[in-house]
């Protein structure tokens, strides 16, 4: 069966047959477009980008054919390129804040955690993640959206583990900080976690 093959296997097949190809966008589709939405926060971009990114896929087919990079994480890090570059072009860093911003009596998913530890300090808060790099706000998600570790992240951000756990360790520092309840000594949710 087509689909029980892996993903080198259909490269190599999508070079003579479009079927392996719609196999392929099948398998992944859903799981970049996820990835997407919660970086660009618009629906109708993250569909774009992802269109974009099998584009991509497609016009590099004889040099991932014969590569052996793992298709998703070079999937995963076209995505990304993908979106930075629009956020470059497009918006200014700071229309991408705002378009990202907790709202006070509707809290982001991506950080249900931390926000169930300070929803007293909402506000607070909503004023902490403005300070975020995208990049931070990424490894964020991906971490706490996808449950992934910086290992698992860096490849797709196309940077080592180490840079992924400064970023978090950073954006923690700064979530922490911008919370006037919340002392020193008091940790984040599964903060620990960023070092493994």
């Amino acid at each position: 069966m087509v689909a029980d093959r892996s993903d080198q296997d259909l490269l190599k097949e999508a070079l003579r047959n479009t079927g392996a190809v719609a196999v392929l966008y099948e398998r992944y589709r859903d799981r970049i477009f996820s990835s997407l939405i919660r970086t660009v926060v618009d629906r109708d971009l993250a569909e774009e980008l992802t269109e974009a990114v099998f584009v991509k896929m497609v016009d590099n087919l004889p040099k991932l054919a014969l590569g052996r990079a793992p298709l998703d994480q070079w999937l995963y890090r076209v995505a990304h390129n993908e979106a930075m570059s629009w956020f470059r072009h497009h918006r200014s860093e700071e229309r991408y804040l705002e378009a990202v911003r907790v709202a006070d009596d509707n809290t982001d998913s991506d950080y249900d955690d931390m926000v169930a530890e300070a929803q007293s300090h909402a506000k607070e808060l909503h004023a902490a993640t403005e300070r975020l790099v995208p990049f931070e706000r990424e490894c964020i998600e991906l971490r706490y959206g996808e449950g992934l570790m910086p290992r698992e992240i860096a490849p797709r951000l196309g940077c080592s583990a180490r840079k992924v756990s400064n970023a978090l360790q950073h954006a923690f520092r700064v979530l922490r900080a911008g919370i006037s309840a919340n002392p020193d000594e008091l940790r984040c949710p599964h903060e620990e976690e960023v070092r493994q």
